[in-house]
């Protein structure tokens, strides 16, 4: 059907012709347009839950009229036009007091605003005169506010006046009026504080230099902490590397709960010998998020050993070697779960204490602390070095044990240079 409106003549509120009618005001006489009636204007307007938008008018004299309301629909819309408040029925729906009730309440409730001090909240019998910020207020309130506003004034021009003295001594010399303090407000070169008299000025300047003295000599003794404990994890890392008894470990996993498997293992000399490097089976689905991030997928350890075969060659990687872990907390979390559930199959009277057993026979050292406080990327929320992640490796055991290495020579190579340059 093609759209009529396209053409009839669009009004705002107030300019509509006396004698047209939307479909509402239709309803209300009991009106509806005729079967073939068509609208004859448009009135723009905003209603509510529907917006803006053009709703037709009609002419009354050519509309239909409704069927009349039956004794129960009459009481029922009666009921909706009735003000709970006040009892009288209006030409309009009520929803919990009518506007002229309303608009009632609203009044008094200014008018009690009116009579009501702001600053003790007693109400008076008639509106209260404004104070300077523009609330009623009460004559005992009017004359405290002035009276604090008297005595502070009188403060502030004691302290505009007076030599304000220096850190550990109160001074009480006036150096200025307050004539020339005006003057100098005037010809804008009030700086905002009172001046000091020569002797305090003196010596606040002795003061402030030994300010400055000391946070000189702090940052001084804080950068000498710095560089000796650049040295220390340097020299440390440099030991570690020319250890021969050292090893590096690392894990992938299917998560970060505390009841994830490990899929990968991997144990590596600092010369880069490779001494464990397999896929576990871990016995239930790796989740497709851990896969996103190490790679790992269900197919790969379909036929993987799992870490109960793993766990002699492992034993023999470790045993009576120095084991460097980035992030060892989490690591070892793994191993020891890991070797619980081990425990617990083969029917072990206390599983958690013979995995712990296991743990506290190895030398597990953590390597991302050292790393971390080498790095220096200090962090105001929590107080210490940020943790930095293992840059260089791909989420692969045997990959991220050498990353390990990386970061090692590169702490090392700190000694190195401060070496060569003495």
């Amino acid at each position: 059907m093609a759209d009529t409106t396209q053409d009839l003549p669009v009004y705002e509120r107030g300019e509509v012709p006396a004698h047209l009618r939307t479909m509402t005001q239709l309803k209300a006489d009991r009106l509806k347009p005729a079967e073939d009636q068509q609208p004859v204007g448009l009135l723009r307007m905003y209603r509510r839950g529907h917006g803006w938008g053009k709703f037709p008018l009609y002419d009354p004299a050519r509309a239909a009229k409704m069927r009349p309301l039956s004794a129960k629909q009459q009481r029922a819309m009666t009921d909706r036009r009735t003000c709970p408040e006040c009892s009288e029925v209006r030409d309009y729906i009520v929803y919990q007091r009518c506007g002229e009730c309303r608009q009632r309440a609203q009044q008094e409730a200014q008018d009690r605003q009116a009579r009501t001090c702001a600053r003790c909240r007693r109400e008076a019998g008639a509106a209260l005169p404004r104070d300077v910020h523009g609330w009623p207020a009460c004559d005992p309130c009017r004359i405290r506010y002035a009276l604090c506003k008297q005595a502070s004034d009188e403060r502030e021009a004691v302290w505009r006046r007076t030599c304000p003295g220096h850190p550990g001594r109160a001074c009480t010399v006036q150096t200025a009026t307050d004539e020339e303090i005006a003057e100098a407000r005037a010809a804008g070169t009030w700086r905002g504080s009172p001046l000091r008299c020569t002797p305090c000025d003196e010596a606040y300047e002795r003061w402030y230099e030994s300010q400055r003295h000391e946070a000189a000599e702090n940052e001084r003794r804080a950068e000498e902490d710095r560089r000796r404990q650049v040295a220390e994890l340097s020299a440390w890392a440099r030991q570690v590397l020319a250890d021969p008894d050292t090893v590096i470990l690392d894990t992938e996993t299917t998560g970060l709960e505390d009841d994830a498997r490990i899929v990968d293992l991997a144990v590596t000399t600092v010369a880069g010998t490779v001494l464990v490097d397999t896929l576990i089976n871990p016995g239930e689905p790796i989740p497709w998020e851990a896969t996103g991030i190490h790679g790992i997928t269900d197919d790969q350890v379909a036929t993987a050993p799992a870490f109960a075969d793993v766990l002699p060659q492992l034993a023999a990687a470790l045993e009576g070697k120095r084991c460097l872990i980035y992030n060892r907390p989490y690591d070892v979390a793994r191993l020891r779960h890991e070797l619980t559930l081990h425990r617990r199959q083969a029917g072990h009277p206390d599983p958690e204490a013979a995995a712990t057993a296991w743990i506290d026979g190895m030398r597990f050292e953590d390597a991302m602390i050292p790393y971390s406080d080498w790095y220096g990327d200090w962090s105001d929320y929590w107080g210490n070095y940020a943790w930095q992640p293992l840059y260089g490796g791909d989420h692969r055991a045997v990959s991220d044990c050498r990353a390990v290495v990386e970061r090692l020579r590169e702490m090392a190579a700190t000694a190195d240079l401060e070496d060569s340059a003495a």
